[in-house]
């Protein structure tokens, strides 16, 4: 019992930074910069005291997935602006289940055990659903919300989120070994990717050098813990648990939302929005059971 409470500590984690990175506001180079300094700086704490050891493929291909994570977090700030936290999340973590779920079966030949295949199906078809409902808004709000930018947004960050963990799937390469070149890919990058040059959208001015990039750290600090955490409890709860009760964080985040970020809904797109999240939360945890039967 006490390893499933520590198993669920970091979906009430993660369920709770995308609200906060937005509560303490600022523009994306500093909500950015600031979450994977912080993420950079808890990683660089902790890696000395998990005996990791690397090979020079092992280092690499890591810090190239922490490249491609940078891209899928700076991308995924952009559309909790234009589209809300409440919105953007339940469809990321829907479209990301669905597209590592795929991956995991197409490259690595997953779902194969009795049963496995049309669990997982079925799985995919809530979340798919879900991810729907979710999206789904009446004509005076979807005015305010602006689609044109965050689909975009969403497509490209959900990529490199998908794409950074089925590297690191196909390789072998486990969560704590990959931590730190992990970290240190998505630091260099963020220095980066958020000057004006690259992101001229933001302006001129950098404006990354300020007391709310501070604050951002934060957060930050609290994905490296979320993420350890997970990583070290699935060994106690089992992957398939674990991966479960890491995505239950969409629930939390949503309802912060709504409720602590004041995002607008109708009356209609509230029950859209909780039947698509059920429908979200449902399928990861069948996910989880069509991992189980793949045995």
């Amino acid at each position: 019992m006490t390893d499933l409470l520590i198993a669920f500590i970091p979906s009430l984690l993660f369920g709770t930074i995308s609200p906060l990175v937005v509560r303490i506001g600022g523009d994306n180079r500093q909500q950015t910069m600031g979450q994977l300094t912080g993420a950079f700086l808890f990683a660089s704490a902790v890696t000395p005291f998990l005996g990791v050891r690397w090979t020079w493929q092992v280092f690499t291909i890591s810090f190239v997935t922490g490249i491609l994570l940078a891209i899928g977090i700076q991308w995924q700030l952009k559309s909790l602006k234009s589209v809300g936290v409440s919105r953007a999340m339940p469809i990321t973590t829907g479209a990301q289940l669905v597209g590592i779920a795929l991956g995991g079966v197409v490259l690595m030949g997953e779902w194969r055990g009795p049963g496995a295949l049309p669990v997982g199906a079925f799985a995919l078809f809530l979340i798919i659903f879900g991810i729907f409902l979710s999206g789904k808004t009446e004509n005076a709000v979807a005015e305010r919300v602006d689609w044109s930018a965050g689909i975009p947004q969403l497509t490209l960050s959900t990529f490199a989120l998908i794409v950074y963990v089925l590297i690191l799937r196909w390789f072998d390469i486990d969560g704590v070994t990959a931590l730190f070149p992990q970290a240190l890919g998505y630091f260099l990058t963020t220095l980066i990717t958020t000057t004006p040059r690259f992101d001229p959208g933001g302006g001129v001015r950098d404006t990354r050098w300020s007391l709310t990039t501070v604050k951002q750290l934060f957060p930050g600090l609290l994905f490296g813990t979320a993420l350890l955490i997970m990583l070290t409890s699935s060994v106690r709860v089992g992957v398939a648990t674990g991966f479960t009760l890491s995505q239950m964080g969409v629930i939390l985040s949503t309802f912060l939302g709504i409720v602590w970020l004041g995002e607008e809904r109708t009356r209609r797109e509230l029950v859209w929005t909780a039947i698509g999240v059920a429908c979200v939360v449902v399928g990861a945890i069948l996910i989880g059971v069509a991992k189980s039967l793949d045995v």
